[in-house]
C-alpha cells in the first residue's frame, strides 16, 4: 500500500498491463485500429488506466471517476459473457477495475487522497471488492493477488462499522499473504485484524504496536504498511464522532 500519486503502488501493480501498454505507441497503434463496435481486453485495461489518471483517482470528480469505472467493470462483464473463449481475458481485465474502484472509495487513506466519497461511493466500493474476490478466483489469480482483494474488502466492512467481518477479511488475507511467502503483506494484514479489535472496542494496542514495529524492519513497503494504521485509525474514530489517540 506504498503511496505513488497519491495512492498505493498497489493499485498500479494491478493495473501494470495497461501502464505498460500506454508507454508502448505501438500498442496504442494496435488499440486504436480496432474497429468502433470492438473492444479488447487490453482496450478495456488502457481505458481504466486512463480514467484513473485523468481523474487523479478521483480527487478531481469522484462522481464521475465512480460512474465511469462501474460501466467499465460492467462493459468488461458483458463482453466476457457475449464472448465465451476471451471470458477469462476480459474478467482479467476486470480485476484491477473493481479493487481499483474499491480502493479509490475508501475514506480510509486520509485527507487529500481521494476525493468527496458519499455513502453511494463506498457501497459501490463495497460491491467492488466482493466482485475482485470472486473475479480473482474465477481466473486463478495466486495468493499474492487474491490476498488483495479480501484486504480491500476487510477496509470497506471498517468502514462500515462490521468489525467481525472485516477481522475475518484480514484474517483470510494474512493466510494468502503467508501462503505467499510475502512477510510483509501478511504482517500488514494481521495489524489490520487489531485495528478492527481496536475499533470495535478491544483494546490491542500493544499488539498492534508490535506488528508495526516490525513492519519498520521490513523494507520501504513494511514502513509505508506500520503508518497506515494510525491514519485509518483517525478518520475512521473521527467519523465516529470520537477524538483519535
Amino acid at each position: 500500500m506504498r503511496r505513488e500519486l497519491a495512492l498505493p503502488a498497489l493499485l498500479f501493480a494491478l493495473a501494470a498491463p495497461a501502464m505498460a501498454a500506454s508507454d508502448n505507441s505501438e500498442a496504442i497503434a494496435k488499440l486504436l485500429a480496432e474497429p468502433l463496435a470492438e473492444t479488447s481486453p487490453a482496450s478495456l485495461r488502457m481505458a481504466s488506466f486512463m480514467l484513473g489518471k485523468g481523474f487523479k483517482r478521483g480527487l478531481d470528480d469522484m462522481d464521475g471517476y465512480v460512474y465511469l469505472q462501474k460501466l467499465l467493470v460492467q462493459h468488461a462483464l458483458a463482453l466476457a459473457a457475449q464472448h465465451p473463449q476471451q471470458a477469462l481475458e476480459y474478467k482479467s481485465a476486470a480485476v484491477p477495475m473493481t479493487y481499483n474502484l474499491a480502493a479509490n472509495t475508501w475514506i480510509g487513506w486520509g485527507e487529500g487522497q481521494v476525493g468527496a466519497i458519499g455513502e453511494a461511493h463506498q457501497r459501490l466500493g463495497m460491491e467492488a471488492a466482493r466482485k475482485n474476490i470472486e473475479l480473482a478466483a474465477e481466473v486463478g489469480l495466486g495468493p499474492e493477488r487474491r490476498r488483495n482483494g479480501y484486504w480491500m474488502l476487510g477496509a470497506h466492512q471498517l468502514a462500515a462499522s462490521d468489525y467481525d467481518a472485516a477481522k475475518e477479511s484480514f484474517a483470510t488475507s494474512a493466510a494468502l499473504g503467508k501462503e505467499s511467502d510475502n512477510a510483509a503483506s501478511t504482517a500488514m494484514a494481521q495489524g489490520w485484524v487489531h485495528v478492527a479489535q481496536i475499533l470495535s472496542g478491544i483494546d490491542e494496542t500493544a499488539e498492534l504496536d508490535a506488528v508495526k514495529a516490525r513492519l519498520r524492519t521490513l523494507g520501504e513497503d513494511g514502513a509505508y504498511y506500520a503508518d497506515q494504521y494510525a491514519v485509518a485509525l483517525d478518520v475512521l474514530k473521527e467519523r465516529r464522532g470520537e477524538d483519535a489517540d
